[in-house]
């Protein structure tokens, strides 16, 4: 099956997801109705409830962060951008060893702001960090990566989620379900294809009139030449 999307529809269309969909979250284009990996099928079957939290709105997520990245470090990176609150990074229980991401919490909300649009993609300890706000209390039915739902994540585990500012959805091509042609690409080449038809049509026709008028022109002259040979035979009789 071919679709196709117009300009107007894709200038329009959202690259991310403003109520988390855990079946939306894991298509390129946010188009797909039937889940293509088992973890989807977990976050749509999953009941998270995130813990309350009033400092939700002032937290930022911090991810991709070093392995040698600590609390210290990682307050430092955020102190220029306004006062913090809580600052920490997420440890394995058993190992103790980063999980290379933690959450950043400031006093002022305006300062979250701040901070979440001039540390993304800032290096810290050789790492290129990625900050969005903490979607766990900000986004209606979320599911964390734990889960089945989240959203970026690694290209080899084949469980990438998109409509999140790290991976937006890509404008889709599977609109409607019938073949009607209405991107500009395919217009014009229809009615290239369209021309050519007509082309030969006329062709054709004129083809099928030629031979209309040879036909005309053989009949005609054989009526000539038997004529003439008639006219002979009676003069030598």
């Amino acid at each position: 099956q071919h679709y196709y999307i117009t300009n107007n529809l894709r200038m329009a269309f959202d690259r991310t997801l403003k109520v988390y969909d855990p079946l939306k979250a894991g298509s390129i284009d946010g188009t797909d109705k039937i889940p293509h990996d088992k973890a989807i099928n977990r976050a749509m079957n999953a009941n998270y409830l995130p813990r309350n939290c009033a400092k939700s709105s002032r937290t930022l997520f911090v991810g991709r962060l070093s392995c040698t990245t600590d609390i210290e470090s990682l307050e430092k990176c955020f102190r220029k951008y306004g006062r913090i609150s809580n600052c920490r990074v997420v440890q394995d229980p058993v190992t103790l060893e980063s999980r290379r991401y933690g959450f950043v919490t400031f006093s002022k909300i305006e300062d979250t702001d701040y901070a979440r649009e001039q540390t993304n993609n800032v290096k810290l300890d050789n790492s290129v960090l990625f900050v969005d706000y903490e979607n766990s209390h900000n986004m209606k039915g979320w599911v964390p990566r734990r889960l089945g739902g989240g959203f970026g994540g690694d290209k080899k585990s084949g469980q990438l989620r998109f409509g999140g500012r790290d991976r937006p959805f890509k404008a889709p091509i599977l609109l409607t379900s019938d073949r009607t042609i209405t991107s500009n690409y395919d217009t014009k080449h229809s009615s290239c294809r369209n021309e050519r038809h007509q082309k030969h049509r006329k062709r054709s026709n004129n083809r099928e009139s030629g031979d209309e008028k040879r036909s005309k022109h053989r009949s005609r002259d054989n009526h000539v030449r038997t004529g003439h040979n008639k006219n002979s035979r009676s003069e030598k009789t």
